[in-house]
């Protein structure tokens, strides 16, 4: 056959014409249904063979049969054809509304998808999404999930992964912490006298010290809270300094509730990923999600399977 990047430009009225010739397997019964001569008919299947350079009938006394080539295109024509005429019939009607169960870390839903959840469902309002929350990873094989958003490295095994957001760490904090502007602002100085905020299931305060170049004593005392957005809420009231994910807080330093105090950042190879299933991964319903999310994270970075 010819090579692939020619199939592109073949005629739709020859393979029409293909189509009914192959349901028929008779001329004229196919220029019939098509309302054209018999001898347009014959005319459309010898340039189609002229162009891809293949037989796709064996002509007999008994009529046509298909080649193999034939029979292969066939198929794909038919079910194409049926597509689109699908598709036109759908144009101008309501559209049949379909569930997408998106699973994601508590932190990430509150902060992130929360104040941006009503764009997507404006911009696509057949799709009734249903936000589970979790604090540790959603099984998505044989699960009611479509997918989910997981933190960590991007290495799940058996799973299409995205990342979306690259792993920057920093503290923050209320802007009614801050010193004057007379005293000293260096990290020794503020954090020797703020309430350090943590994370219990990880000590990102003693890695972004040490990333910093500075002294991991310099990490004291200080509440730990089982989930990121408690010790976020916390560093807004303005009870200490919190270790933040940069799409975490990007909102609430814009809105001027929270303020980096220092430019030093942690990047440990760690970040966002949208995680899914081979199969989730062929729905419509899941790559509109994928899209939209992607395209209103201003950390959105290239894809990785």
């Amino acid at each position: 056959m010819s090579s692939a990047h020619g199939y592109a430009n073949l005629p739709l009225q020859a393979l029409r014409v293909f189509d009914a010739a192959a349901r028929h397997l008779n001329m004229g019964r196919a220029a019939t249904e098509l309302g054209i001569t018999q001898g347009a008919v014959s005319r459309q299947i010898k340039a189609l063979e002229e162009r891809l350079s293949e037989p796709l009938f064996t002509r007999g006394p008994r009529g046509l049969r298909l080649t193999e080539a034939g029979d292969l295109l066939a198929d794909y024509v038919g079910r194409g054809l049926r597509q689109m005429e699908a598709g036109f019939l759908r144009i101008g009607q309501p559209r049949g509304r379909t569930t997408l169960v998106v699973s994601a870390a508590r932190t990430f839903a509150m902060r992130v998808l929360a104040p941006r959840i009503g764009d997507f469902v404006r911009r696509h309002p057949w799709i009734d999404l249903r936000l589970e929350t979790h604090r540790y990873f959603a099984q998505l094989h044989g699960a009611d999930v479509d997918v989910a958003i997981r933190t960590g490295r991007g290495d799940w095994p058996g799973h299409i992964v995205r990342p979306l957001t690259e792993a920057a760490k920093f503290p923050v904090l209320s802007p009614a912490l801050l010193p004057d502007p007379a005293e000293e602002r260096s990290p020794a100085a503020l954090l020797g006298r703020l309430t350090l905020l943590r994370y219990a299931e990880r000590d990102d305060w003693s890695a972004w010290l040490s990333a910093a170049g500075l002294e991991p004593a310099l990490a004291g005392p200080g509440p730990r809270f089982d989930e990121t957005a408690l010790a976020l809420a916390a560093a807004e009231a303005g009870q200490g300094i919190a270790m933040a994910w940069d799409i975490l807080v990007s909102d609430a330093i814009s809105a001027g509730r929270l303020v980096r105090p220092f430019p030093e950042v942690l990047r440990d190879g760690t970040g966002y990923h949208l995680v899914m299933t081979e199969a989730a991964a062929q729905r419509s319903t899941v790559d509109a999600f994928a899209t939209w999310i992607r395209g209103c994270l201003p950390q959105a970075v290239g894809d990785s399977a």
